[in-house]
């Protein structure tokens, strides 16, 4: 079953059942954690890639990864819920086992030498200590799979890569040599959700699927503004700088090179596909 929680009071209800046997798996990005900045929404997902397919020579999966993981770590990491760390915090005091499973990769580029130590940093930094429910299990790279940047665990943190989310979650069962009689997974997009809902029926573990959507919720206030991140992804790509949302405005009032206004009667975001659509930067989510 899969349900959709608005807010982090829906979570909460769900969890006061959960028991020793349970699982509970979060996702990262617009669970735990979400960024500031507009371009990284889901909604402006379309947006970005198509812009980068037309302003990049030699576009690329790597080249879309390299500058999307630029953004990553420039930009302001928030809480999605100030009150987050706390619920993971009270699932360690009942006992219940939970873990990070995210699709951030294990790749190293320019901007992330070690995504899994970054990740595990940048959340450590918020409050969440994953590893308290899993003190004694080792790193591992889940080389099975076959690939040059494979999957990995750290600290209670899996990094899928392009690993469907469901098979990691399975090989890290079977590493940690756990099988659970329920496993709860808050995720906001549906295709992972579905994904692991479809592994757990396979395994014959009771699955409780719930597409968080706080986060895309509060992204909706923002209007939206195209030149802006226009503006954001051409300084990126010519002096590898990333301009926050806030500092945008500021650097277009001064700037003699980029001539963009910042916003257009035709700019209206009901104009975008604001539906969620299959990320083809899955790395990233």
């Amino acid at each position: 079953m899969i349900i959709v929680a608005d807010t982090i009071d829906d979570i909460e209800k769900r969890l006061k059942v959960a028991d020793g046997n349970t699982l509970v798996v979060f996702d990262c990005d617009e669970v735990l954690t979400t960024l500031s900045e507009q371009v990284w929404q889901t909604r402006n997902h379309d947006f970005f890639v198509e812009w980068c397919a037309e302003n990049i020579s030699n576009f690329s999966e790597e080249a879309l990864y390299e500058i999307a993981t630029s953004i990553l770590v420039s930009s302001k990491n928030l809480l999605v819920n100030q009150r987050m760390p706390e619920l993971v915090e009270s699932l360690h005091r009942r006992d219940i086992k939970s873990i990070v499973l995210t699709a951030l990769s294990t790749q190293p580029v320019a901007a992330i030498r070690d995504p899994m130590a970054w990740r595990i940093s940048t959340l450590e930094s918020f409050g969440y200590n994953f590893k308290m429910f899993w003190p004694s299990l080792s790193d591992k790279y889940f080389r099975e799979f076959g690939k040059e940047y494979p999957p990995a665990y750290g600290s209670g943190v899996i990094c899928c890569g392009s690993i469907p989310k469901s098979q990691c979650l399975m090989g890290f069962l079977a590493y940690a040599n756990v099988m659970p009689n329920e496993v709860i997974f808050i995720d906001d997009k549906m295709e992972h959700l579905e994904d692991v809902e479809v592994q757990c029926a396979l395994a014959k573990i009771k699955f409780l699927g719930i597409r968080y959507t706080e986060s895309h919720k509060l992204a909706q206030t923002t209007p939206f503004c195209a030149n802006k991140i226009k503006y954001q992804l051409t300084v990126l790509k010519e002096k590898n700088i990333w301009i926050p949302d806030s500092d945008v405005e500021e650097n277009l009032a001064s700037s003699s090179k980029f001539e963009y206004q910042l916003a257009t009667p035709t700019e209206d975001i009901s104009m975008l596909d604001t539906e969620e659509q299959p990320a083809s930067i899955s790395e990233l989510k």
